[in-house]
Protein backbone atom coordinates (compact mmCIF):
# COMPACT_ATOMS: atom_id res chain seq x y z
CA UNK A 1 0.00 0.00 0.00
CA UNK A 2 1.47 3.50 -0.64
CA UNK A 3 2.13 5.90 1.93
CA UNK A 4 1.39 9.43 0.20
CA UNK A 5 3.68 12.41 0.17
CA UNK A 6 2.78 14.42 -2.78
CA UNK A 7 0.24 17.44 -2.78
CA UNK A 8 -2.95 16.67 -3.63
CA UNK A 9 -3.73 20.24 -5.71
CA UNK A 10 -0.62 19.76 -7.85
CA UNK A 11 -1.06 15.67 -8.59
CA UNK A 12 -4.60 14.08 -8.50
CA UNK A 13 -3.64 10.61 -8.77
CA UNK A 14 -1.83 11.77 -5.32
CA UNK A 15 -5.17 11.21 -3.51
CA UNK A 16 -7.58 9.50 -6.07
CA UNK A 17 -8.28 5.75 -5.63
CA UNK A 18 -8.88 3.15 -2.84
CA UNK A 19 -7.82 3.95 0.53
CA UNK A 20 -8.10 1.27 3.51
CA UNK A 21 -7.18 0.68 6.98
CA UNK A 22 -7.16 -2.51 9.74
CA UNK A 23 -9.13 -1.60 12.45
CA UNK A 24 -6.90 -1.56 15.92
CA UNK A 25 -8.39 -5.23 16.73
CA UNK A 26 -7.06 -6.74 13.29
CA UNK A 27 -10.61 -8.32 12.93
CA UNK A 28 -11.42 -5.82 9.74
CA UNK A 29 -10.50 -3.36 7.29
CA UNK A 30 -12.77 0.03 6.69
CA UNK A 31 -12.70 0.81 3.09
CA UNK A 32 -12.88 4.22 1.24
CA UNK A 33 -12.86 5.79 -2.55
CA UNK A 34 -11.76 8.76 -3.03
CA UNK A 35 -12.58 10.97 -6.27
CA UNK A 36 -10.35 14.43 -6.01
CA UNK A 37 -11.92 15.95 -9.18
CA UNK A 38 -14.89 16.26 -7.77
CA UNK A 39 -13.99 16.65 -4.07
CA UNK A 40 -15.70 13.13 -2.63
CA UNK A 41 -14.71 10.42 -0.76
CA UNK A 42 -17.12 7.31 -0.43
CA UNK A 43 -17.11 4.94 2.78
CA UNK A 44 -17.61 1.14 2.20
CA UNK A 45 -20.39 -0.63 3.98
CA UNK A 46 -22.78 -3.54 3.99
CA UNK A 47 -25.86 -4.85 5.34
CA UNK A 48 -28.72 -7.70 5.44
CA UNK A 49 -29.36 -6.10 1.63
CA UNK A 50 -25.81 -6.34 0.00
CA UNK A 51 -23.24 -3.14 -0.37
CA UNK A 52 -23.32 0.33 -0.48
CA UNK A 53 -20.99 3.13 -1.29
CA UNK A 54 -22.09 5.96 0.81
CA UNK A 55 -20.61 9.60 0.09
CA UNK A 56 -18.89 10.45 3.76
CA UNK A 57 -17.17 13.90 2.87
CA UNK A 58 -18.16 16.72 -0.22
CA UNK A 59 -17.20 20.13 -0.78
CA UNK A 60 -16.27 22.06 2.12
CA UNK A 61 -15.55 19.12 4.10
CA UNK A 62 -13.50 17.32 2.20
CA UNK A 63 -10.16 18.82 2.43
CA UNK A 64 -10.45 18.62 6.48
CA UNK A 65 -11.49 15.06 5.65
CA UNK A 66 -9.02 13.98 3.21
CA UNK A 67 -6.65 16.11 5.37
CA UNK A 68 -7.20 13.54 8.47
CA UNK A 69 -6.73 10.33 6.72
CA UNK A 70 -3.62 11.77 5.55
CA UNK A 71 -1.93 12.49 8.35
CA UNK A 72 -2.85 8.92 9.72
CA UNK A 73 -0.82 7.36 7.29
CA UNK A 74 2.38 7.32 9.47
CA UNK A 75 0.28 4.52 11.15
CA UNK A 76 1.67 1.91 8.32
CA UNK A 77 -0.21 -0.69 10.58
CA UNK A 78 -3.51 0.68 11.19
CA UNK A 79 -3.53 4.82 9.28
CA UNK A 80 -5.77 5.12 6.35
CA UNK A 81 -3.26 4.17 3.14
CA UNK A 82 -4.08 4.18 -0.52
CA UNK A 83 -3.79 1.57 -2.62
CA UNK A 84 -2.10 1.63 -5.75
CA UNK A 85 -4.08 0.79 -9.00
CA UNK A 86 -1.77 -1.79 -10.25
CA UNK A 87 -2.11 -3.60 -6.50
CA UNK A 88 -6.02 -2.90 -5.79
CA UNK A 89 -7.02 -6.50 -7.21
CA UNK A 90 -5.19 -8.19 -4.99
CA UNK A 91 -5.46 -6.62 -1.88
CA UNK A 92 -9.42 -5.29 -2.36
CA UNK A 93 -11.93 -7.06 -3.79
CA UNK A 94 -14.54 -4.81 -4.17
CA UNK A 95 -15.76 -3.29 -7.47
CA UNK A 96 -15.71 0.81 -7.94
CA UNK A 97 -18.54 1.82 -9.99
CA UNK A 98 -17.59 4.03 -12.76
CA UNK A 99 -20.18 6.74 -11.70
CA UNK A 100 -17.31 6.83 -8.65
CA UNK A 101 -14.81 7.72 -11.03
CA UNK A 102 -16.38 10.74 -13.14
CA UNK A 103 -14.79 13.85 -13.66
CA UNK A 104 -17.84 16.04 -13.44
CA UNK A 105 -20.31 16.02 -10.36
CA UNK A 106 -23.25 15.68 -13.13
CA UNK A 107 -21.50 12.47 -14.43
CA UNK A 108 -21.69 10.39 -11.29
CA UNK A 109 -24.15 7.80 -12.21
CA UNK A 110 -24.21 4.11 -12.71
CA UNK A 111 -23.66 2.83 -15.87
CA UNK A 112 -25.71 -0.42 -16.51
CA UNK A 113 -23.19 -1.80 -19.08
CA UNK A 114 -20.21 -1.46 -16.88
CA UNK A 115 -21.57 -1.62 -13.23
CA UNK A 116 -23.42 -4.92 -13.52
CA UNK A 117 -25.31 -5.35 -9.95
CA UNK A 118 -25.14 -1.93 -8.92
CA UNK A 119 -28.07 1.11 -9.34
CA UNK A 120 -26.94 4.83 -7.89
CA UNK A 121 -29.36 7.16 -5.91
CA UNK A 122 -28.18 10.10 -6.45
CA UNK A 123 -24.53 9.94 -5.27
CA UNK A 124 -25.60 6.57 -3.33
CA UNK A 125 -24.10 3.17 -4.97
CA UNK A 126 -25.95 -0.16 -3.71
CA UNK A 127 -25.62 -3.77 -4.93
CA UNK A 128 -27.19 -6.72 -3.84
CA UNK A 129 -24.39 -8.32 -3.46
CA UNK A 130 -22.14 -9.15 -0.82
CA UNK A 131 -18.18 -7.93 -1.49
CA UNK A 132 -16.18 -9.27 -1.14
CA UNK A 133 -17.22 -12.61 -2.41
CA UNK A 134 -15.92 -15.56 -0.73
CA UNK A 135 -13.08 -17.08 -1.38
CA UNK A 136 -13.28 -19.89 -3.95
CA UNK A 137 -12.60 -23.51 -2.89
CA UNK A 138 -9.09 -23.17 -4.72
CA UNK A 139 -7.67 -20.52 -2.77
CA UNK A 140 -8.99 -22.25 0.57
CA UNK A 141 -4.71 -22.06 1.74
CA UNK A 142 -5.05 -18.42 2.32
CA UNK A 143 -5.63 -17.77 6.01
CA UNK A 144 -9.13 -16.05 5.09
CA UNK A 145 -10.98 -13.34 3.50
CA UNK A 146 -10.85 -9.65 4.24
CA UNK A 147 -13.83 -7.90 6.01
CA UNK A 148 -14.15 -4.31 4.15
CA UNK A 149 -16.45 -1.69 5.88
CA UNK A 150 -16.49 1.56 7.05
CA UNK A 151 -18.08 3.30 10.05
CA UNK A 152 -21.59 3.29 8.85
CA UNK A 153 -25.04 1.30 10.73
CA UNK A 154 -25.74 -2.27 10.36
CA UNK A 155 -22.38 -4.06 9.46
CA UNK A 156 -21.63 -7.01 8.87
CA UNK A 157 -20.56 -8.94 11.88
CA UNK A 158 -18.83 -12.05 9.89
CA UNK A 159 -14.93 -12.95 11.41
CA UNK A 160 -12.07 -13.82 8.81
CA UNK A 161 -12.44 -16.82 8.43
CA UNK A 162 -8.86 -19.16 9.62
CA UNK A 163 -7.58 -22.52 7.87
CA UNK A 164 -6.83 -25.42 10.54
CA UNK A 165 -3.27 -25.33 11.16
CA UNK A 166 -1.04 -28.30 9.46
CA UNK A 167 1.76 -28.21 12.19
CA UNK A 168 2.00 -27.27 15.69
CA UNK A 169 4.96 -24.40 15.12
CA UNK A 170 5.06 -20.99 13.58
CA UNK A 171 8.03 -20.75 11.64
CA UNK A 172 9.54 -17.51 10.70
CA UNK A 173 12.47 -16.90 8.03
CA UNK A 174 14.31 -13.99 6.33
CA UNK A 175 15.07 -13.57 2.47
CA UNK A 176 16.71 -11.09 0.45
CA UNK A 177 14.85 -9.46 -2.39
CA UNK A 178 16.61 -8.17 -5.04
CA UNK A 179 15.75 -4.43 -5.72
CA UNK A 180 14.19 -4.96 -9.57
CA UNK A 181 11.91 -7.69 -8.37
CA UNK A 182 8.45 -7.68 -7.52
CA UNK A 183 7.42 -9.25 -3.90
CA UNK A 184 4.62 -11.05 -5.62
CA UNK A 185 7.81 -13.04 -7.86
CA UNK A 186 10.49 -13.48 -4.73
CA UNK A 187 10.08 -17.40 -4.50
CA UNK A 188 10.25 -17.62 -0.57
CA UNK A 189 6.97 -15.25 -0.52
CA UNK A 190 4.89 -17.41 -2.78
CA UNK A 191 2.36 -19.55 -1.67
CA UNK A 192 1.74 -17.73 1.44
CA UNK A 193 -1.37 -15.35 0.65
CA UNK A 194 -1.39 -12.03 0.87
CA UNK A 195 2.44 -10.19 1.34
CA UNK A 196 1.84 -6.88 3.08
CA UNK A 197 4.42 -4.06 2.82
CA UNK A 198 6.40 -1.84 4.92
CA UNK A 199 7.95 1.08 4.10
CA UNK A 200 10.66 3.22 5.72
CA UNK A 201 10.60 6.45 7.78
CA UNK A 202 11.49 8.11 3.99
CA UNK A 203 8.06 6.36 2.26
CA UNK A 204 10.72 3.34 0.46
CA UNK A 205 9.03 0.05 0.64
CA UNK A 206 11.29 -2.29 1.36
CA UNK A 207 10.40 -4.59 3.38
CA UNK A 208 7.31 -7.49 2.82
CA UNK A 209 5.69 -9.95 4.86
CA UNK A 210 3.76 -13.26 4.19
CA UNK A 211 2.58 -15.90 6.25
CA UNK A 212 0.56 -19.23 6.30
CA UNK A 213 0.08 -22.40 7.46
CA UNK A 214 2.60 -21.82 10.35
CA UNK A 215 4.91 -20.46 7.90
CA UNK A 216 5.98 -17.03 8.07
CA UNK A 217 9.09 -15.13 5.56
CA UNK A 218 10.40 -11.91 6.35
CA UNK A 219 12.04 -10.64 2.90
CA UNK A 220 14.09 -7.01 3.06
CA UNK A 221 15.12 -5.15 -0.16
CA UNK A 222 18.96 -5.79 -0.82
CA UNK A 223 19.53 -2.01 -1.10
CA UNK A 224 18.01 -1.77 2.79
CA UNK A 225 20.70 -2.15 5.42
CA UNK A 226 19.25 -3.85 8.68
CA UNK A 227 19.36 -1.85 11.58
CA UNK A 228 19.03 1.64 9.86
CA UNK A 229 15.32 2.10 10.46
CA UNK A 230 14.19 1.45 14.04
CA UNK A 231 10.68 2.27 13.61
CA UNK A 232 10.56 -0.23 10.33
CA UNK A 233 11.98 -2.99 12.08
CA UNK A 234 9.66 -2.62 14.64
CA UNK A 235 6.71 -2.66 12.63
CA UNK A 236 8.08 -5.83 10.77
CA UNK A 237 8.41 -7.27 14.73
CA UNK A 238 4.65 -6.90 15.71
CA UNK A 239 3.25 -7.36 12.58
CA UNK A 240 4.96 -11.46 12.88
CA UNK A 241 4.21 -11.31 16.41
CA UNK A 242 0.49 -10.79 15.77
CA UNK A 243 0.79 -13.37 12.82
CA UNK A 244 2.49 -15.58 15.46
CA UNK A 245 -0.36 -14.80 18.55
CA UNK A 246 -2.93 -15.55 15.80
CA UNK A 247 -1.37 -18.95 14.68
CA UNK A 248 -1.02 -20.39 18.18
CA UNK A 249 -4.92 -19.40 19.33
CA UNK A 250 -5.68 -21.59 15.99
CA UNK A 251 -3.32 -24.65 17.26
Amino acid sequence: MKKLVNDPSRNVNAVSGMWVRLRKDGSKYDVRYVNARVKRVWSLSQTSNGTAWNVQARGVQYEDFLNGMKSSSVDLEHGWLLVPDSERCGIVRVPVPAGMDAKRVAAIKADPLVDMNWRNDGERFLSGVHWPVPVPEDESKWAGEDEFLDDEPAPITQEIAEVPPKVNTFAVSYATLPDLMMAKECPELQGLGHIKAFRTSKGKKVAYIASANGKCVVAYRARYERGSDKQLEQAVADYVAVARDLWAKAA
